[in-house]
């Protein structure tokens, strides 16, 4: 009888961080702050959403520790978390959508 070889601790890991970035709006938040910190704001603008809808996102990114938040003022600002995560969009970004620029969210 042979045994079914353990999947890696990391596994179950890498597996939700991919479960939470496979929603397009939440792959194109991080991809937006690959260029750096961004507030809520500048989100919401650049992406075309609902505040509401932004928000919810946002929630799910920090729950799971793949972006961060600083709050200055009345500001929340947002980054990717971890050296990681910021290594893996950038990769996904070169292979998939090298020319891609996002919009300018102010003139």
């Amino acid at each position: 009888m042979s045994k079914t070889p353990r999947l890696p601790v990391e596994s179950k890991k890498i597996a939700q961080l991919l479960k939470v970035l496979a929603h397009p709006l939440r792959l194109l938040i991080v991809c937006q702050l690959l260029s750096g910190e961004m507030f809520a704001q500048e989100l919401l603008e650049s992406l075309g959403t609902t505040k509401g809808n932004i928000s919810q996102h946002l929630t799910i990114l920090l729950r799971q520790k793949i972006i961060r938040r600083r709050k200055d003022g009345k500001h929340n600002y947002y980054s990717i978390a971890d050296d990681n995560v910021h290594t893996l969009i950038q990769t996904i970004k070169k292979l998939y959508c090298p020319n891609f620029i996002f919009p300018k969210s102010h003139p």
